[in-house]
Parts: structure tokens; sequence; C-alpha cells
């Protein structure tokens, strides 16, 4: 599929690119770029064994557009290789995204307060617990997303459409026009997210109520999180470029609400009308994000130096995270020499990664904590695993970050 904004990309071996970003996918204004990232690894692939060799990764950039205030990356991969059948991320099965889910749900219930709908679509419905609960919102509920591409949920009273919401004929394959759209931690994967918009909105019945989440790009900035960039996540929203995004696409913004315990949520609510002038945000200055990525910088090489000084001794990862190889990218390769990385989810033990040669662990109640040096890998749930690592008491603990 072709978009605005990008040029096809030659297929180089063990180098899956398929679009290059020319122009910004919300404005199309000229970009700058903010950082280069070479060789950056994949996420999420985990595996029975570590790899003999550490595959390489992939050339990326953040790009930024100081017109709107967008950052996009440069580069997006097959997602063939990006999204393969190791991918598993489920809604239900994750704490954080729970909890996430009833932000966006009671975020729903603020800007909406009572009112039910005709036919509420759930655009990247994961595995169906955001539509789920929506039941008494609802008369008809619909989730797309390609993980329902070769099956059928158990409940009768959700349709779904097993394909990415860009392939999808929506004028065909809705039963009526929806005047409830959601899309929760979705729109960052999409590679011409102005496009999709532009087709939801014409499909909405008018005055359409519209809630979307994305990670928070002022929030990334502000906490110097630039581990948070990475190959599935392809746009960065800022509060002044999806209100710039909303001013283009000719919707009504309403407001916008932060889930910092969430990969600093952004939540924007708008709806299907006639566009009102609003004061829009200034967007961050790229000296600025450039500015904090120094700080960061200097965070992981701390980070760096600390570990080569406890080398001699046991130590290992607490928290089998899918984004540990970009950590690991981060801090210059110094979690390789990491025992093993131990993590409580049985689902999880002797597990591997792909691209690291480290095996996860699921610690005994024996596991000798008071001996051995802890690595917080899991940076997102930083909060529980350190409950419970106090109890545990180990000889060292390092965070390799410091606002988290």
């Amino acid at each position: 599929m072709s978009h605005p904004g990008a040029i096809p990309a030659t297929r180089v071996p063990g180098v899956p690119i398929v679009n290059r970003r020319t122009s910004c996918s919300l404005c199309d204004g000229p970009l700058e770029t903010a950082f280069e990232l070479p060789n950056l690894p994949l996420t999420g692939l985990f595996a029975p064994e570590p790899p003999l060799e550490v595959p390489p990764g992939v050339d990326q950039a953040l790009l930024f557009c100081a017109g709107c205030g967008h950052g996009q990356l440069a580069n997006e991969l097959d997602p063939e290789r990006v999204y393969d059948h190791t991918y598993s991320f489920r809604t239900s099965e994750s704490a954080t995204a729970r909890q996430g889910t009833a932000f966006f749900l009671a975020s729903l219930r603020e800007f909406a307060p009572g009112q039910t709908f005709s036919c509420a679509i759930d655009v990247g419905c994961n595995d169906l617990h955001l539509l789920r609960q929506l039941e008494s919102v609802a008369s008809r509920r619909i989730g797309i997303d390609p993980v329902w591409a070769h099956s059928s949920p158990s409940d009768p009273a959700i349709q779904v459409i097993g394909a990415p919401v860009e392939a999808t004929d929506l004028e065909s394959r809705l039963p009526e026009p929806p005047d409830l759209i959601l899309c929760r931690h979705t729109l960052e994967h999409v590679f011409a997210p102005r496009v999709v918009l532009e087709r939801l909105l014409a499909i909405a019945r008018p005055g359409a109520l519209f809630v979307f989440e994305v990670p928070g790009f002022d929030a990334l900035i502000k906490r110097h999180r630039f581990d948070q960039v990475f190959h599935q996540h392809l746009q960065y929203f800022s509060l002044s470029s999806f209100q710039h995004l909303l001013d283009t696409v000719g919707a009504e913004y309403l407001g916008y609400r932060e889930n910092y315990h969430d990969w600093g949520a952004m939540l924007v609510v708008f709806r299907k009308g006639a566009r009102q002038s609003i004061e829009r945000v200034p967007p961050v200055q790229l000296t600025a994000i450039q500015n904090r990525l120094a700080a960061f910088k200097q965070q992981t090489l701390a980070a760096r130096f600390t570990l080569e000084g406890l080398s001699g001794e046991p130590c290992y990862g607490f928290g089998a995270a899918q984004m540990l190889p970009i950590l690991n990218y981060h801090v210059g390769g110094a979690l390789e020499g990491l025992r093993a990385v131990l993590d409580d989810d049985p689902g999880k033990d002797g597990l591997a990664y792909q691209n690291l040669p480290l095996r996860i662990e699921r610690p005994s109640e024996e596991f000798p904590f008071e001996h051995a040096t802890i690595v917080i890998t899991a940076l997102d749930v930083v909060a529980p695993l350190l409950r419970k690592l106090t109890q545990r008491r180990p000889r060292h603990l390092v965070l390799p970050l410091n606002a988290l």
C-alpha cells in the first residue's frame, strides 16, 4: 500500500523496510532529524532458546515537524517481521493495560455522562477487553484488528473485522454508521494516521464521538524516556500535533486527559462536526528534545558504568519486558552480561529473547537475592517491582533511569 509522504523502499536482505518518511504524516510539512538510532533492535520477540549470535537491528531515526510538533519514525518496517507469531501482547493479560482501559472508560463516562450509543467500533480491539465492558453503553459493538483474521470471538454480541483498519473497506463492512469510535494505543502504529482518521470521519454518523488514546510525546520528552522510541511506534503525538491533525481533518476538539502511569498516555476526545477555533498549545522545540536526549544519554551512560563495575558479581535482570532489547541498546549492551532475566510470570519461565543472549527464569522461593545484583529491566512497571524487590532485599538494586 502506498501512502502520502512516503516513497517505496528497496528491499534489502535482512533490512525489512517498506516505506521511508519524506514529509510530516499529519501536515505534509518538512521534517528535521531529531536523532539517529543506527542498528536499532526489534522488540517483543521471544524464542525457545537464546540466539547463538545477536542478530543485527535496523537503522532508524526520529524525525520532527517543527510546524505541528509531531514526531515520527523515518522508516516503516515490514509488519510481517515486526508483528510475527511471537508478538502476543493481549490487553486482558496485562495489569497495566487493564488499568489503562479503566482510565479510558472513566474518561469516556466523563465526556459522555450517561450517554448510550447505537454502534460503537474499537479500532485496534486486541482481545476485546474494552468492547466487553461497553455492553450497557452501545447496542452494537464492532472490533477491528488483524489479530482476528483467523478466529471469531466467543461473545456473539461482538462483531469483529480481522484486518488492519488501513486495509478495511469500512463502508461495506460496517452494518451501520458508528456514533462512537474508540481507538486505544493503535494510531501510533499506523504509517498514515491522517488518512485513517479522514476515513473514519467519513463513515461516522454526524455528531459521532471519538475517544482516541496514544502514548504522549510531551510526557516522553519531559521524562527523558527516549527508550520508548522503537520500531513499532511509527507516530509520536504531542497535544499540539493532535490538535493540528483535528483542525486539518475538520473535527471538533473537546478536550484531553493524561495517564502518566501508562506510557504517559494522552487521551483526546473529539467529534464529527464543524471545527471550532481553539487556542492550540505551542509545539515543543527541536532544541528541547535534543537537550533532554543529552540528559537521557547521561543516565544510560551512568547505568552502563554501574553495571560494568558490578560485573564480577552475580547480576540478574528483573522483569522480562518486551522492550528489554531497546534498554540494552541504550546502555551499550551492558545487559548482555546478565546471568538471566528473572520474572514471576510462569508463562515466561524458560523462554529467551530472539535478539539477546538472555534466558528468562522464574525465581524459586530459595533464590539468593541477598547475594545478587538486581537490575530492573521492566521500566514501565517499576513501582510494583520495587515493592517486590525491597522485600527480597537484593545485595545491589540498579534502576537504569531516574524519571519513571
